[in-house]
């Protein structure tokens, strides 16, 4: 009988070809793990993880289908033993913010070296949290400049209201990928006229936008 450890399953969730193959490369041949999927859309990680259940999860924030963090919010709770780490080319403290709110344990910036990919993967598969120079500063950054500002408290409910309402999907859309009434999404998106002063959708849009809740397009 073999005394060999099996090593840690990993999920690759990655729609740029290139930086996919060097993922794999140093996920597989260099740091000798199991790669047990790769997944270039937010529908085909879906099914990995859940089929797979990794002991990580290394995914891009934006796939054509969506955004990586759907999946942590989505399948996350299934998956207990999953750990998550997150690259990204887009350099925005709150997206870094998100990340860290949605308990993920890892994410880099694509602009780091592969060096630093490695320290992450291990650490992360460690038990660590390692978020990235460049990633910590930008959360830093954001930290502060929401401590200096007259932030608005809004409520869970309201946020994915708002991050809904400002990419376009209307009430009934909204209401139905929230499991709830169109009704409840109008006394929502009314609650939040009032509670941020604007009325005008467009200004409700700008504000989503310059608070980091949807991406400007």
């Amino acid at each position: 009988m073999s005394d060999k450890k099996p090593t840690a399953r990993v999920v690759l969730i990655e729609d740029h070809t290139m930086i996919r193959q060097l993922f794999a490369h140093l996920v597989r041949d260099e740091l000798g793990l199991t790669l047990a999927a790769d997944c270039t859309t937010v529908a085909e990680g879906t099914a990995a993880l859940l089929r797979e259940k990794p002991d990580l999860a290394i995914v891009d924030w934006m796939l054509p289908d969506g955004r990586g963090f759907d999946l942590v919010r989505t399948v996350g709770p299934k998956l207990t033993r999953t750990r998550w780490l997150f690259v990204s080319s887009n350099e925005q403290g709150h997206l870094v913010r998100e990340a860290v709110s949605l308990g993920v344990q890892g994410f880099v910036l694509k602009r780091s070296d592969l060096g630093t990919l490695r320290q992450a993967i291990s650490r992360v598969l460690g038990g660590e949290t390692y978020y990235c120079p460049a990633s910590a500063r930008l959360l830093v950054d954001r930290m502060v400049g929401e401590g200096q500002a007259m932030g608005i408290n809004l409520s869970p409910r309201e946020r994915e209201v708002l991050r809904g309402y400002a990419r376009g999907e209307n009430p009934k859309a909204l209401a139905d990928r929230l499991g709830v009434s169109a009704k409840t999404v109008q006394n929502h998106l009314s609650l939040l006229k009032d509670k941020l002063g604007l009325q005008e959708p467009a200004a409700l849009v700008h504000y989503a936008i310059k608070h980091g809740y949807v991406e400007a397009p």
